[in-house]
């Protein structure tokens, strides 16, 4: 009989020990499957802070991007007449309130009206605001020239002449060549060309085409355009006219014949050669949308 009670408690012990190591077991296994699936709680608030982040600077690349969206498309791409300045000079242009006309359109100057002479020196602004850091008015050019030359204007007339022309460019930083008109219209295209800009003299006593009633007045060529043989024309004179492309042939033909020099070309500008540096327009005028002061 002790034999046999002996056996069974230690049978029984046996199977205690069983069950208790398969409980352990069962337990570590679960335990190490819940680990698992939890976060690290150390981890746990950077993820947070991180995703927090996010969520904050996501709005602001959004809002970021939309700006960069409406900016490029409210301002255009500006093209190279935009930069191109084409002041007018007559007082029909300034009382229609057209683009590039001022108040220098209704001046009275030197016994004269500023409309009847002033061709010349709205060029003279065209190119200086174009081809140089500054920029200045038809008026503003006009008590340069007077002041750096013998230009004298008044009593009715006073266009100036080609040697005031040239001599207020080089006082302004350019160089240019006075020419006579050339004996073939190839040689002209070549010239324009190479130029930078060029003041012409055309006359409707030479050619009718596209200028009437016209004795003789400056106008303005920029840009030649190789291709279309046309060039992008600067006239002060006539609202209509400014700001158009035409053939450079019209202007070629319409040189006036009775004059000494017929066009000047203007190949370079220096600034050290500068020696007015005058930048600002003081007077009022009517600026076009795509105009940018450089002021």
């Amino acid at each position: 009989m002790k034999k046999r009670t002996r056996r069974t408690i230690i049978i029984s012990l046996v199977c205690i020990f069983i069950l208790v190591a398969a409980l352990f077991t069962v337990i570590i296994i679960n335990w190490d499957r819940i680990d698992k699936a939890l976060p690290d709680s150390q981890d746990a608030p950077v993820q947070t802070e991180a995703a927090g982040m996010q969520t904050e600077q996501e709005p602001l690349q959004t809002e970021a991007l939309t700006e960069k969206i409406t900016e490029e498309e409210t301002e255009p791409p500006r093209s190279p007449e935009d930069d191109i300045y084409t002041f007018l000079q007559g007082p029909r242009a300034w009382t229609s309130k057209t683009r590039w006309s001022g108040s220098w359109c209704n001046m009275e100057l030197a016994d004269s009206i500023f409309s009847i002479f002033g061709c010349g020196l709205c060029d003279l602004a065209n190119i200086y605001s174009t081809l140089s850091p500054y920029e200045c008015s038809p008026i503003d050019m006009y008590y340069y020239a007077i002041e750096v030359t013998d230009y004298s204007p008044g009593w009715g007339a006073g266009a100036i002449d080609w040697p005031y022309l040239k001599e207020t460019l080089r006082r302004t930083g350019f160089t240019s060549k006075l020419r006579k008109k050339d004996k073939t219209y190839e040689k002209f295209q070549k010239r324009i060309k190479k130029a930078q800009t060029a003041i012409v003299l055309v006359s409707s006593y030479d050619d009718d085409t596209y200028w009437q009633d016209t004795p003789g007045h400056y106008v303005n060529i920029w840009l030649y355009n190789e291709e279309t043989d046309k060039v992008f024309l600067a006239d002060s004179g006539d609202p209509d006219h400014n700001r158009t492309w035409i053939p450079l042939r019209y202007i070629y033909d319409a040189l006036a014949s009775n004059s000494s020099y017929q066009y000047l070309v203007v190949t370079e500008y220096n600034e050290n050669e500068n020696t007015w540096k005058h930048n600002g327009i003081k007077e009022r005028w009517r600026k076009p949308s795509y105009y940018r002061s450089k002021s």
